[in-house]
């Protein structure tokens, strides 16, 4: 019997696979070409790699419509031609259990969908390979099998919307199957996404459940619906979680600044809809105009238009120059704590004979086991062949006693600053590192920290003055400015701050630093003079 159904189903099927191999063909042929293309015509190739690991700019995305293709037409091709008004045929002719009816049909289906699903991965990996370092695999494996996943959804989905006796009732299960599908609409899968495992499993007894209408039953057990209710709980907090990640935008309440003018705080509170308010610390209320003329470090410009700069404020002169000069921000946000899916950064190789910064050809990799260098040039001479800079990296490493795998890599990838320090790495033992190279050769250096810091984030910032490289957080919510010239770590008192909740902002003027912090709830600002010494700050909600 098992045989006689594979054959009824192959010829349901059949044309349908005939299609979809010549279809395949055309779609990884041009796969092949426009990815052989933009590698053909980008200079140097590791843009395209940066692309992909910074940018989340995946070739392959698009594929997710030909994976949920697969599972449309291999549900619409096996069912609808079952379907009689409202009766299904596999049911009558088939001395069975409706149970063992479905395994059989849905057991052929899905082994038809594993095997062209399975042909067209390899196919996308293999070329995949051919143009990237090979720690991509991990990435490239994970976002198939997750199409994989949305393909068993829409085919179980349709399956159920097509076979069920109610119109009412299918068309629910298919609306929320789509549902279901719209939140693999991102570039970047979580361990939470397994969970759709479960709602795969959910779902054939779905497809069960529409089995047992043609006989006027449903499945009725608690446990069931208890699982029924759950998927559908899951779905839901997906799509939502999805919607926020992508559209939803935040809302300050307060801009607060520290005006030098009137040696207090200052703040501009937005009501929405393009209203606010304006006040003081000490409760004084301006209006707009008003406002902006206790701030003439932010509204320098309009200064300038107006010819009132240069400033004279307590006895020091500020002109437009000094003014230009000492600008300087940083920001932090909870999503910076985000490891990236593939520790891939440029290699930033600034030479002292050019002006500029050039992207570089070679990438270097961060994984579980080694620390590698990549050439996307293989067909150039350089200085520094690829072997070599391998060689000379793992001497480095070697003579640093730097134990894998490395936990943390910070630094700005991307040759578009005026100067480069390189990346600060952190290995298993939470020793910092900062590992660079400049004229062809690399540095790697320790860095002192306290034993009992355990740093949750760094962000670098290369600039012109030359003061400040960034700044670090601990996970004890500890902030620390980070010297340009030292790169010592020097400690600053932000009360009330927790990294894991709130934004922060570092300004800098000729007169101050002011570093604002909050969690959309309370706003703290606090002002400091140039040597990080605090002189106020205030609470806002």
């Amino acid at each position: 019997m098992f045989s006689s159904v594979i054959k009824k189903e192959w010829i349901k099927i059949k044309y349908f696979i005939y299609a979809l191999a010549l279809f395949g063909v055309v779609v990884i042929g041009y796969f092949w070409y426009n990815l052989n293309f933009e590698f053909a015509t980008i200079e140097p190739k590791s843009m395209m790699w940066y692309r992909f690991a910074h940018l989340e700019q995946k070739p392959y995305f698009e594929f997710l419509y030909f994976f949920l293709l697969i599972g449309v037409m291999v549900s619409l091709t096996q069912f609808i031609p079952e379907r009689v008004r409202n009766r299904i045929k596999i049911i009558t002719h088939l001395p069975i259990s409706l149970k063992k009816a479905l395994i059989i049909h849905l057991g052929v289906g899905l082994f038809f969908i594993v095997i062209v699903c399975s042909i067209l991965s390899v196919f996308i990996i293999s070329i995949i390979l051919f143009y990237y370092p090979v720690e991509i695999l991990g990435v490239v494996v994970k976002d198939l099998f997750f199409f994989f996943l949305a393909t068993l959804i829409v085919y179980f989905g349709i399956s159920a919307a097509i076979i069920d006796k109610s119109p009412l009732v299918g068309g629910i299960k298919f609306f929320i199957s789509i549902l279901a599908i719209f939140t693999f609409f991102k570039l970047r899968f979580e361990l939470l996404d397994l969970g759709f495992l479960f709602v795969i499993v959910v779902l054939f007894f779905v497809v069960l459940d529409s089995f047992y209408s043609i006989k006027e039953q449903r499945l009725s057990h608690l446990t069931f619906k208890i699982f029924a209710f759950l998927s559908l709980l899951f779905v839901l907090f997906s799509t939502l979680n999805l919607y926020q990640n992508k559209y939803s935008t935040s809302f300050t309440k307060y801009y607060i600044f520290y005006s030098p003018t009137l040696g207090e705080f200052v703040y501009q509170k937005n009501f929405g809809d393009h209203r606010f308010e304006y006040a003081s610390q000490s409760g004084t209320k301006f209006d707009q105009k008003g406002y902006e003329s206790t701030l003439p470090f932010v509204y320098w410009r309009d200064l300038e238009i107006q010819g009132l700069l240069p400033l004279d404020i307590d006895g020091m002169i500020y002109d437009k120059k000094t003014i230009q000069e000492s600008r300087l921000s940083f920001g932090y946000e909870p999503k910076y704590l985000i490891k990236k899916e593939l520790e891939l950064y440029p290699l930033i190789n600034p030479q002292t004979t050019l002006g500029m910064i050039r992207f570089p050809s070679e990438a270097i990799v961060f994984s579980d086991t080694k620390v590698r260098i990549y050439d996307s040039e293989h067909d150039h001479e350089e200085e520094c062949k690829e072997e070599d800079l391998n060689e000379e990296l793992q001497t480095l490493l070697r003579a640093y006693n730097v134990s894998l795998p490395i936990k943390q890599i910070y630094g700005k990838a991307t040759n578009m600053k005026p100067y480069d320090l390189g990346y600060f790495i952190i290995d298993k033992n939470d020793r910092l590192f900062n590992l660079h190279r400049a004229d062809y050769t690399l540095h790697l250096k320790e860095l002192p920290s306290s034993p009992y810091m355990k740093i949750a984030h760094i962000e670098i910032s290369e600039n012109r003055q030359k003061l400040l490289a960034g700044y670090a957080i601990d996970e004890k919510n500890n902030f620390y400015i980070i010297d340009y010239e030292t790169l010592e770590f020097k400690s600053v008192d932000l009360e009330g701050f927790d990294y894991k909740t709130m934004r922060l902002q570092l300004y800098s003027d000729p007169k101050y630093y002011l570093i604002r912090y909050d969690d959309g709830v309370s706003y703290h600002a606090r002002v400091y003079d140039k040597e990080f010494n605090f002189i106020d700050g205030i609470v806002v909600k």
